[in-house]
């Protein structure tokens, strides 16, 4: 059973996630010929979780270790 939902954001600075590469941009269905610049995540289980979500705040403080608070 599902019981709440929770943000989790991925930890670039401790994952030194410093490579970019280039992506072509799109415009709806179309390759253009212009490119951005994005971020190569590296494969890590660093994450940020937002543990002061007010409505989810019971669930969330349950599954934390006491470590992490």
């Amino acid at each position: 059973d599902i019981i709440c939902a929770v943000n989790i954001q991925h930890n670039c600075l401790d994952s030194q996630c410093t490579d970019i590469q280039q992506q072509p941009v799109h415009q709806e269905w179309i390759e253009t010929s212009r490119t951005k610049a994005t971020v190569k995540h590296k494969s890590t289980p660093n994450f940020f979780l937002n543990v002061y979500s007010v409505h989810n705040y019971a669930h969330i403080q349950r599954v934390v270790p006491d470590t992490l608070r």
